[in-house]
């Protein structure tokens, strides 16, 4: 089933927390794990590019509450601009144009995508680290990890099969 938002029927504050979330960026000491702006980190941006006083981190915050307030055109603008995103996708009333929609359904599957990345690191951690170790090498060296990996699951059938 697709999610509200993904359809452009979801409320703003589901849009706006969709947006916080697809726009997260790695976190440097952990690489894989995404970490989302705070709400004041974004007030701040968008004070530094549209002056001091624009927006507070604490009106962020209650934009992104269920049954929030209704932000004017000014808020809806800078947030979009932030987001880079076309200032429809906050469309509340009627339908968001399809370019708009298109974003907002590209910015859920994107979401979709680093839940499942963060499932799978997090069910095996070794095998997410060597998988992002391989992805560094050169094809060839890529070719022969796999080689050594063929090669250890022989070995260990085999151990398996002298235990047994």
């Amino acid at each position: 089933m697709t999610p509200p938002h993904a359809q452009g029927t979801g409320t703003f504050a589901e849009r706006l927390n969709l947006l916080f979330e697809a726009c997260a960026p790695e976190d440097p000491d952990k690489p894989g794990r995404y970490v989302e702006y705070s709400n004041q980190q974004v007030a701040d941006e968008i004070n530094r590019r549209h002056g001091d006083g624009t927006i507070s981190g604490e009106y962020i915050r209650r934009l992104r509450k269920p049954n929030g307030p209704n932000p004017t055109e000014k808020y809806l603008s800078v947030l979009a601009d932030f987001f880079q995103v076309p200032l429809d996708a906050f469309k509340i009333t009627g339908e968001p144009s399809q370019i708009a929609q298109k974003v907002m359904e590209e910015a859920q599957r994107f979401v979709e995508s680093r839940r499942h990345q963060q499932r799978e690191e997090q069910e095996a951690p070794d095998v997410a680290v060597l998988a992002r170790a391989a992805r560094r090498l050169s094809p060839a060296n890529q070719a022969r990890a796999a080689q050594y990996v063929s090669k250890l699951e022989q070995l260990e059938q085999m151990e398996h099969e002298a235990d047994g």
